[in-house]
């Protein structure tokens, strides 16, 4: 049986870096751009049975399943037919967008974390036996991080090319949810520390910040006159950045205002929250 594996991709989206390009890839692939149309050669029956196969392997390791995402679905399609105008495996071909751009342009979704498996083969048996006894495909199957997929399977001849795409989505809130989870993640460290909570002071100014930062795809935007400001980007409000301990920490803070704008850019294709902290 004809069977063939590409290395599994596999990524976070938390900057404007691109992934790594897969290797064995070719130069002469055209672009590939839009959602790709079903067509009579797809089997979408044999899409369904590759997901229940994982679901049943996740069960099997007591990871949750995996949920059908129809934008990532029709992002691994678009991708499959690429693969299938090649004759070849790759995750990217000269010309296509990377993984993270095709997922931000065929889904909604605010995803914090992706991966991919190409595999060509002539069974969904086949498939699912190769990607299984493969360590990397296999840990993007079962990666208990995931939560969305979507799988695409297209025949060519005897063959069936296959692609399928993980994310991790993760639920979207209101600026006004978003800064009050910010504001809670701010007072629990400072109770950690044993230090006094801060009183907290109109965002406004913050706010106009933080939408200039996510308008401007940057951090670079000038703050009013303040003690200490702290910008930065995250997936999750709820998370504060590294270090910033050693700033809200300081005993003489008093007050503090915070603004944040979600966006999806250039730099997070998948989306980002852009957050100003404004400290007295």
């Amino acid at each position: 049986m004809y069977w063939a594996l590409i290395a599994s991709l596999a990524l976070l989206l938390k900057s404007g870096a691109p992934p790594a390009k897969a290797s064995s890839q070719v130069a002469s692939a055209p672009a590939v751009t839009g959602s790709y149309q079903p067509s009579p050669s797809e089997t979408l029956e044999a899409e369904q049975q590759l997901l229940d196969l994982a679901n049943q392997a996740r069960a099997q390791a007591g990871v949750p399943p995996l949920s059908r995402d129809e934008g990532l679905t029709d992002a691994a399609r678009t991708h499959a037919q690429a693969m299938v105008s090649e004759q070849q495996l790759s995750h990217q071909f000269p010309g296509e967008p990377s993984l993270a751009q095709r997922l931000a342009q065929s889904t909604t979704l605010h995803l914090d974390r992706a991966g991919e498996n190409v595999a060509l083969a002539e069974t969904v048996d086949g498939i699912q036996n190769v990607l299984m006894h493969s360590p990397p495909h296999r840990e993007n199957l079962l990666n208990p991080d995931y939560n969305v997929a979507g799988f695409a399977v297209l025949r060519s001849g005897e063959r069936l090319y296959v692609v399928q795409d993980f994310g991790r989505e993760l639920p979207t809130v209101t600026p006004e949810i978003a800064n009050q989870q910010i504001a809670t993640g701010l007072q629990r460290l400072r109770q950690q520390g044993h230090l006094p909570a801060l009183s907290q002071a109109d965002g406004s100014a913050a706010q106009s910040i933080a939408c200039s930062m996510a308008q401007a795809d940057g951090l670079g935007s000038l703050p009013p006159q303040s003690h200490y400001i702290l910008r930065y980007t995250t997936m999750e409000p709820g998370r504060l950045p590294a270090g910033a301990e050693k700033i809200l920490g300081n005993r003489e803070l008093r007050t503090f205002s915070v603004g944040s704008c979600y966006a999806k850019t250039n730099t997070y294709p998948n989306g980002a929250y852009w957050v100003t902290l404004l400290l007295d």
